[in-house]
């Protein structure tokens, strides 16, 4: 019991770490189930296992639950907590008590958005008005939702504080500027990002639940609102928050080639932080090519088309630095963090590559709510942050635990992964390119067969996570030890970016293991 409660009252930033991630495993499984359920209510054109209406409260569950609960928890609270601390080579972040407060915030947020499923809600994760009006969702599911928005988004501003905070005050004391590893670089770029970005989404949702409850009109045409205002808030922020997910997986990424091409020169340190830097100048000022087809005038589109492009140019620089370094790395095709990064880079670039496309008005008044948007953000979001998750667990997982993971079952899983991947969300730019609108679940029997691919590569993708978590369960019984790893008591800070080295057994991971 007294081992309970000092989870319960931790205010370690390993632990609170560990507990930001099991909050976000398991939310990510109820978001899995909700994917799966979708796909088997796609995998008939006609007939139908669950009525209209709820389909919509699965979608709008799903897309919040991967996002807010899954994929933040994860990749920021669970990793940054764990690592930032261990790469400055401090104690702890500056603000245990509000790190604390910030992980357990999710508690009630995840209640609220179930609760939001179980009553309904089907206003998408977008939340645009009047579906998301008083009267167009009527019932409280869409209140709790957006109460659940706003504590998870109080939640990360207090983690983002305490990132910007612990990382400024360390730099000159315990590590310099030029030696911050670029996994720092990547939590302190995405910690502003959610501060500048937040705040615009909390007005928008607060401005939202005054429409529905206290008949106010900022958003209701009626009373001398407008509808597009919402849209100009959420993307405000919907936009950044893809980086904000994808920036803490390139800076891991990076900071994993870097080291594994043991070179001792700086190659493309420089320019990945600032290829970071300008992803998020020019994200947050492209948050418009989202509403193309609101009647947007020539020049604003012309606009925010030509900057939406110019980010294809700082994230091909990391692309391209990435393969260099890859090209020094012995032993490929044996080595599982390897494979992972290049398909990570494949698709992330599948998802940059049709987001381009996506950038031009002409074409996205084509394409727009139909399923080639949904191909796009799914390999951006669910396959490439996913990724990043994937490898950030097998690479540090013999730093958090001590034993190391079974790499031919991390092969397997890393090809069935793949298959399941592609198999899903490719042809499903087949979809929209046709014409196919999304959130609709009955379609014309011509595409039942890509269809049923896609809904194989769903259950095969899902079959993978469960295989993740019987390699991770593995690891924890087979008491395969990493030679010469002693836990925190021997942590030390040296190496090329503040990297941490730990000689291993080859036969387990690598003959070297770095952070």
């Amino acid at each position: 019991m007294n081992y309970l409660f000092s989870w319960l009252f931790t205010l370690d930033h390993k632990r609170i770490g560990i507990l930001y991630s099991l909050i976000g495993v398991w939310s990510g499984f109820v978001g899995l189930g909700l994917s799966i359920l979708i796909r088997i209510q796609l995998s008939d054109p006609y007939y139908n296992i669950i009525p209209f209406e709820v389909y919509n409260y699965v979608i709008t569950a799903h897309g919040i639950i991967m996002i807010f609960f899954f994929l933040m928890p994860v990749l920021i609270g669970g990793f940054g907590n764990y690592l930032i601390p261990i790469l400055l080579n401090i104690n702890d972040l500056n603000l245990p008590r509000l790190n604390a407060l910030s992980a357990w915030l999710l508690v009630p947020s995840s209640v609220l958005v179930l609760s939001s499923l179980w009553i309904g809600s089907g206003t998408g994760w977008t939340f645009y008005p009047p579906l998301s009006g008083a009267l167009g969702s009527p019932n409280v599911g869409t209140d709790l939702l957006l109460f659940s928005l706003h504590l998870a988004g109080i939640s990360s501003i207090f983690s983002s504080l305490n990132f910007i905070c612990t990382i400024i005050s360390s730099w000159g004391v315990t590590i310099s500027i030029k030696h911050t590893s670029l996994v720092l670089w990547s939590y302190l770029f995405t910690s502003i990002l959610l501060i500048l970005s937040l705040p615009v989404l909390a007005a928008g949702i607060t401005m939202l639940l005054f429409d529905r409850n206290f008949n106010s009109s900022f958003f209701d045409p009626v009373g001398g609102g407008d509808p597009v205002l919402f849209q100009h808030l959420f993307w405000f922020f919907g936009h950044p928050e893809v980086y904000v997910l994808i920036l803490p997986a390139f800076g891991m990424v990076s900071h994993i080639c870097i080291n594994l091409s043991n070179s001792n020169d700086s190659f493309g340190y420089y320019g990945m932080v600032f290829a970071m830097f300008s992803i998020v100048c020019l994200g947050s000022v492209v948050w418009a090519h989202h509403m193309f087809s609101i009647g947007m005038d020539v020049k604003t589109s012309i606009f925010f088309s030509s900057v939406t492009m110019i980010i294809a140019v700082p994230t091909g620089i990391k692309v391209f630095s990435w393969l260099y370094m890859l090209s020094s790395v012995n032993g490929k095709l044996s080595n599982p963090i390897v494979l992972w990064i290049y398909g990570f880079i494949v698709l992330f670039t599948i998802g940059g590559v049709t987001g381009i496309v996506l950038s031009s008005s002409v074409l996205d008044c084509l394409l727009h709510d139909t399923w080639f948007v949904v191909a796009h953000f799914h390999y951006v979001f669910s396959l490439g942050s996913y990724s990043g998750v994937i490898i950030s667990v097998i690479w540090w997982w013999p730093l958090v635990v001590g034993n190391s993971l079974s790499v031919s079952l991390l092969n397997v899983h890393f090809v069935l992964s793949m298959i399941g991947f592609n198999l899903c969300f490719f042809p499903i730019h087949y979809f929209g390119m046709c014409g196919l609108p999304r959130r609709v679940c009955l379609y014309d029997d011509s595409f039942y067969w890509i269809n049923s691919l896609s809904t194989l590569g769903s259950f095969i993708s899902g079959i993978t996570s469960f295989l993740f978590i019987y390699i991770v369960w593995e690891s924890f019984n087979s008491r395969r030890l990493i030679l010469g790893f002693w836990l925190e008591s021997s942590v030390v800070v040296n190496g090329l970016y503040g990297s941490i080295k730990y000689h291993v057994d080859y036969n387990n991971v690598f003959r070297v293991f770095t952070i």
